[in-house]
């Protein structure tokens, strides 16, 4: 028996991330679809109240738009869909590393006896915290035979920081040419491109781009951590593996 995601033959690590993968995917396909009709709809509210009192001497004929961002709190459709592409981007990239530690956790197990008494086995982690670090992460998947910092991954963490600690603004030309999208930007008006102080653009098109690019990881990274804990030859390199773990400190046993 091989690893095989089409016949569930994978890790519950992957079930669960495949959960969220999918929430993630339906939370912005939805959101649009529910977003598009209460704003058309808020819109021709807004249309409908300002011609049913419209005066030729005392308006100018727009004022609708005025009404609209105050219905709205001046959350126009395009911040709208920003900030729920960037809540997706934020969402995959931990769930991403959340994966990779209980990968490894399931991968290793909790426990294991050494000379007749029982230990613990946990992955290592900063003091005061439960989760391991990054480093952690990227040294125990690369013993078990994965790369997991790829140069898309190191990219989208970095993106996912962006988001969280600057809104996702863009403020220096070294961000702005790392984040921004040159080909969405050949179609667009000068206004729309990115610049310095703007928000890096995001789109539908990227998130899943990058929604793909992890799972892409993770496919890669699951079938020997689903070995090593459910098929014969994976459990031989059990010892091995438990060695240079303990060895590069991405593990902590202690007696129970």
């Amino acid at each position: 028996m091989t690893w095989n995601e089409a016949s569930g033959t994978v890790s519950r690590a992957f079930d669960d991330w495949k959960g969220n993968d999918r929430e993630n995917r339906a939370f912005l396909r939805l959101s649009a679809q529910w977003s598009d009709k209460a704003y058309q709809q808020t819109w021709d509210e807004a249309q409908a109240s300002f011609s049913a009192r419209f005066d030729p001497y005392r308006h100018y004929g727009d004022e609708h738009v005025d009404m609209f961002d105050d219905a709205v709190d001046g959350l126009w459709p395009t911040d709208y869909a920003w900030i729920t592409e960037a809540s997706v981007v934020k969402n995959a990239v931990t769930a991403f590393e959340v994966y990779l530690e209980k990968a490894l956790q399931e991968a290793l197990g909790s426990s294991l006896t050494m000379d007749g008494k029982e230990h613990t086995v946990k992955l290592s982690a900063p003091p005061k915290f439960e989760s391991p670090g990054w480093k952690t992460l990227v040294i125990a998947h690369k013993i078990l035979g994965t790369d997991v910092e790829t140069d898309e991954v190191t990219w989208a963490r970095e993106l996912r920081h962006l988001l969280t600690h600057q809104n996702g603004e863009l403020r220096t030309d070294e961000a702005l040419e790392r984040f921004r999208d040159q080909d969405a930007e050949c179609d667009q008006d000068e206004i729309y491109r990115a610049r310095i102080g703007g928000k890096v653009p995001l789109g539908v098109p990227r998130v899943l781009k990058i929604l793909d690019s992890l799972g892409t990881v993770i496919r890669v990274a699951d079938a020997p951590a689903w070995a090593m804990c459910w098929s014969g030859s994976g459990r031989e390199r059990w010892p091995e593996v438990m060695t240079k773990l303990y060895q590069q400190k991405c593990i902590v046993v202690e007696a129970v």
